[in-house]
């Protein structure tokens, strides 16, 4: 697929269809950088302001500390540099770190930090999830210059990313000159920022636009034809947002002087236009797929006309279902590692040094992580499975599991008492993994639990009202388009309630109907006592998901509000401590009133 930007004094060509073939997995062969390979860029015009140039940019987002792939990561962005020699650049749509798997998460991340400086990756734009950890974490320790990236968001406040900014170590974009041509990469991070961090992140943050505003300003700017500002030859955008949230029309619109969008946050493999028909392209998440597009330059500044093209290697093809994104999983594990060692590999020349150290990078995370997560700190019953998926078509008995985890937390850390009931929860968006025990043996280890529950969040409790539960409960259903879109928290062993979805909602007495109009909650008990709208509940959670999170608004009406000082992973390692042998019969802790 082919796209043309507008020449910046004039008017944006159509976009017109082409042919892409683009092979990475299978025999892993590295295509020969030379002028007879098709999928080879030929040099073009001895003037770079004058003459067409191409340049290369391979994409990945949401890698989220996956360096289990960073092997077949390494050599992904070396084949798109075989493809143009010298010209490639590689990028990151943001979430490089952040909700880890347990080999990076061990460190800090900082295992991530060392892979991506081995793949050779300097641009990035922020995600919500480099923030895990605060943002001044974030600034301090995972954007420190020596970590050699520029990160970047343009909609976060001018004033915070000053010299006394929280956030001085980020830019509005950054400028590489590649193959003679000036590339802008202008960063922005979703404008719900809210829904996915909690409130303090969220005023850290100190967003002052929306994305589509900070980018459609950062490259006005960089196409005014005024060299004392910054002016670039192509403007390439990095939006940790769905795809989605480029493609608006009218005052929503990204405009014309944008030529190529990268999306990210939503883990999904998708393709859009922008309104002025600049591709948008988001590449999946885990290291497990890249884009990799030209930008075919003609003139340079104001005058300069851009097309984008998908690559292609001319060996084959190997596409996902989107246009332009490669697939990298067939490579993963063991036989992912054994063909990036290959002497294949070799013929890309630097290719075969830039996956060695990947591949090192690994290795020794793994085998320093293991040392502490191999420790066994619990057991399930024979047979048991705790997984996200939900046993019943409601809960999942992993949800359940983990919301008893921070229930019994509370009642041991903070309220043993029996006057005031405790109701466990979780949200789906905290746990990681597709399942508690991972490799099926009987044993949890540390290892799993942590790379299960990855975030960065504290038990925490709140106390609310008998109205104020319901209403939490009722959030589970929301009215979105005309349809009720259900997302079940998992709610500890001890709570039995009805609900009514859609319409029949006002007719039920004693409801606490969701402001969506999602649901309304009755006959609600807790360890056999009915409760009552002005009976207060202690609530026990993670500190995201009682701050709002994931859109549970409705804990924020609670009071006294309380962390504790355990992770709330911690949580579910003292619960299978003290519970061998786990094997909770899933409860059916809501049921539909028909």
């Amino acid at each position: 697929m082919q796209s043309g930007r507008r020449t910046k004094a004039g008017r944006r060509p159509g976009v017109a269809i082409a042919g892409i073939t683009f092979l990475l997995v299978g025999a892993f062969a590295v295509p020969h950088a030379s002028a007879s390979n098709p999928g080879t860029v030929p040099f073009s015009g001895a003037d770079a302001a004058t003459g067409e140039r191409t340049v290369t940019i391979a994409d990945i987002t949401d890698f989220h500390g996956h360096i289990e792939r960073g092997e077949t990561n390494a050599a992904g962005f070396a084949l798109a540099d075989a493809h143009n020699p010298g010209n490639m650049v590689p990028v990151s749509a943001g979430d490089l770190v952040g909700g880890s798997p347990y080999e990076s998460a061990f460190e800090k991340d900082k295992p991530t930090l060392d892979m991506v400086k081995a793949w050779g990756l300097t641009v990035s734009a922020v995600g919500n999830h480099e923030f895990d950890r605060g943002v001044k974490d974030f600034n301090d320790r995972i954007a420190d210059p020596a970590n050699g990236i520029d990160w970047l968001s343009a909609n976060v406040s001018a004033a915070n990313k000053s010299s006394n900014g929280l956030l001085n170590h980020v830019k509005d974009y950054t400028i590489r000159t590649v193959n003679g041509k000036r590339i802008a990469f202008v960063g922005a991070l979703t404008d719900a920022l809210g829904a996915v961090a909690t409130p303090k992140i969220t005023r850290d943050a100190d967003l002052d636009e929306t994305a589509v505003q900070a980018i459609n300003r950062v490259a006005d700017q960089l196409s005014d034809g005024d060299e004392a500002n910054g002016e670039a030859d192509a403007v390439v955008a990095l939006i940790h947002a769905d795809a989605s949230a480029a493609a608006g029309t009218g005052a929503a619109a990204l405009d014309r002087n944008v030529d190529l969008v990268y999306a990210g946050h939503s883990h999904a493999l998708k393709r859009m236009t922008t309104a002025s028909g600049a591709p948008i392209i988001e590449a999946g998440s885990f290291g497990r797929d890249m884009a990799v597009q030209d930008l075919v330059i003609n003139g340079s500044g104001r005058s300069a006309h851009v097309d984008v093209r998908d690559v292609d290697l001319g060996n084959g093809v190997t596409p996902t279902s989107v246009a332009g994104v490669v697939s990298l999983a067939g490579a993963d594990g063991n036989d992912g590692i054994a063909r990036a060692k290959q002497a294949a590999w070799r013929s890309a020349g630097e290719t075969d040094a830039r996956v060695r150290r990947a591949g090192a990078i690994y290795t020794r995370a793994a085998a320093d992580s293991q040392r502490v997560g191999g420790r066994v700190v619990g057991t399930v019953a024979h047979g048991a499975y705790f997984g996200k998926v939900p046993s019943d078509g409601t809960e999942s008995a992993l949800g359940v599991l983990v919301a008893d985890a921070e229930r019994e937390a509370v009642r041991r850390g903070v309220y043993a008492g029996d006057r005031i009931p405790v109701v466990g929860f979780s949200n789906d968006g905290s746990l990681r993994t597709a399942n508690l025990d991972q490799n099926g043996d009987g044993k949890i280890t540390l290892r799993e639990v942590d790379s299960m529950m990855a975030l960065q969040f504290k038990v925490a409790k709140t106390t609310l009202t008998g109205r104020e539960l319901k209403a939490v409960l009722a959030q589970q259903w929301r009215e979105h388009d005309g349809h009720t879109v259900v997302s079940r928290l998992g709610v500890s062993g001890n709570v039995r309630y009805r609900y009514v979805t859609g319409g029949r909602a006002p007719d039920v007495p004693g409801e606490g109907k969701d402001d969506a109009g999602g649901a309304s909650i009755v006959d609600l008990t807790i360890d056999g006592r009915e409760i009552g709208d002005d009976d207060l509940v202690i609530a026990a959670s993670n500190s995201f998901l009682l701050q709002g999170g994931d859109r549970y608004t409705a804990f924020r009406s609670g009071t006294d509000y309380q962390e504790l000082d355990m992770g709330y992973g911690a949580a579910l390692v003292d619960y299978l401590g003290r519970h061998p042998d786990v094997s909770i019969p899933l409860p059916v802790t809501g049921t539909v009133l028909v």
